[in-house]
């Protein structure tokens, strides 16, 4: 079998005061044809499972392009349309193929299209025709739309946040694929859309309210009443009218079957929807209450400026908490995307006193510059790679870092933000988050893979920024209302399956 692979891949923040260029999936992840393939044993990411699978069968993988960046404002007009071009012409050259896997997250915007990942499954679905079967991978956080679930014969989505089944995902779409090439099954795709907006931070797989309907919909697989059944807390910092949680289940030749399933588990999450609440610190008594410890690590959950969810990581909130309490003596693990700051880090030298104004430069609507004083403590090209279960093996880019000193504060400054799930950001410096008593961590729940072991309490800060878990606090637009938690008054009614009375 003749199967084609291509990976677009962007979350949108539209809050976000930056959007997201060319350059910064030229910077990430870009590749072309067999380049596609290169490097990808032992990497925890979809396209590495699906090869496992893929090469098992002893399918022919034509690699098309693969380009992913991290998570910002919308793509460019300029940029999205170009990567949708490379992407299609590659898999026109591939021509003809048995079936097409595509690595999508599924919450991609462009400029002028909302609904990016449905403009590029429709023009894959154009170049190929209604016959050859195209599988998606998706987030769990997708804004999964009608375009995307008319165009892909099937959406395999993660089934785990913090994400830690990339691979297995990939691995998952891969088999189902094969099934559908080989005639073992005849899918047929529900989804469910919800009046509904939920913030990150308790929505996990290992506890709590997401972890009881994921198990619902684990359960529909392991029973065989669904060949994949999702559930999608979406990415809620999309403003469009077409936002909000999803569900999808997939079942062997009955749509009715697959309409029931998705709106059984959208029934179990609406009734769930208050317990998504997070409860947040302000700033000043986080930092209070983990110095007041007497030993241990806390993670300070700085999620609001969470660089996976589009904020821009140049957030000073917790770092002039620390700084109005005078001297610190604990150990304390901050960082900040500042280029400037970079760049007189560097021209000062390690060892030298210097007096820097430090973030709040790229989103001065959210954050404010602070002056720090402190001790050049090294510098690094920033390139490190995950160790831990989410993302592993993958390298990531902090471009030139500096690490300043003041007291117990050591503040990570890099040009480029990065993904923070895995403590090797820091330990790739020299700095050991075990030995710290507090941990700037900018992610509202995925770090929770790779920290396990090394934190002792995680505080979740309220703070500002484009990922603001508290919702109602940001300018909305276009997102269809009334919809929950900004309209309290939302209400859902699950739709019946087709033919039903």
């Amino acid at each position: 079998m003749r199967i084609a692979l291509g990976v677009l891949g962007h979350e949108a923040n539209t809050f976000s005061p930056h959007l997201t260029t060319w350059e910064d999936f030229a910077t990430r992840w870009l590749r072309r044809g067999a380049d596609v393939l290169q490097g990808l044993e032992g990497l925890n990411i979809e396209e590495a499972g699906a090869l496992e699978v893929f090469s098992s069968a002893g399918c022919t993988v034509l690699p098309t392009f693969a380009a992913r960046a991290l998570s910002g404002g919308p793509v460019t007009a300029s940029a999205f349309h170009r990567l949708r071009e490379e992407l299609i012409s590659a898999l026109r050259q591939a021509l003809p193929v048995d079936g097409i896997l595509l690595v999508l997250h599924g919450a991609m915007m462009a400029e002028d299209e909302p609904d990016a990942t449905g403009a590029v499954l429709e023009a894959a679905r154009e170049l190929v025709g209604p016959e050859v079967p195209i599988v998606g991978t998706l987030d769990l956080h997708a804004n999964v739309t009608a375009r995307m679930v008319a165009h892909a014969t099937a959406l395999v989505g993660y089934h785990t946040a913090p994400h830690i089944d990339m691979g297995a995902t990939g691995q998952a779409a891969a088999r189902l694929l094969l099934r559908i090439l080989r005639g073992e099954c005849a899918p047929r795709m529900a989804r469910v859309r919800l009046p509904l907006l939920l913030p990150p931070e308790n929505a996990r797989h290992t506890e709590g309210p997401l972890a009881e309907v994921l198990g619902l919909a684990l359960e529909m697989e392991r029973t065989g009443r669904a060949l994949h059944a999702a559930v999608y807390p979406v990415q809620p910092w999309m403003d469009t009218p077409d936002t909000g949680c999803a569900t999808v289940v997939i079942t062997d030749g009955a749509e009715d079957a697959a309409q029931a399933l998705a709106a059984e588990l959208a029934q179990a999450l609406w009734g769930r929807r208050h317990a998504f609440t997070p409860e947040l610190l302000p700033p000043d008594e986080a930092v209070a209450r983990a110095l007041a410890r007497p030993a241990g690590t806390v993670v300070l959950c700085d999620s609001a400026d969470s660089t996976t969810s589009g904020s821009t990581g140049d957030s000073t909130v917790i770092l002039q908490a620390l700084l109005r309490r005078g001297t610190v003596e604990e150990t304390c693990l901050l960082n900040v995307v500042d280029p400037p700051a970079v760049a007189q880090a560097i021209a000062a030298g390690v060892g030298a006193e210097v007096t820097l104004q430090v973030g709040g430069k790229l989103a001065p609507r959210f954050f404010t510059p602070v002056i720090f004083n402190g001790r050049v403590k090294l510098l690094s090209d920033g390139e490190f790679s995950f160790r831990g279960p989410g993302m592993r093996g993958v390298p990531h880019h902090m471009g030139r870092t500096a690490v300043l000193v003041q007291g117990g504060i050591h503040l990570v400054v890099m040009e480029r933000a990065v993904s923070q799930w895995d403590p090797q950001l820091y330990r790739s410096l020299g700095l050991e988050p075990r030995e710290a008593r507090i941990v700037q961590v900018k992610s509202p729940a995925a770090f929770r893979a790779a920290y396990q072991g090394i934190m002792d309490e995680v505080l979740l800060v309220a703070a500002p920024g484009a990922a603001d878990p508290r919702l109602a606090t940001l300018p909305w637009q276009h997102l269809p209302r009334p919809i929950f938690p900004l309209d309290p008054e939302a209400r859902f009614e699950p739709p019946r399956p087709k033919g039903r009375a």
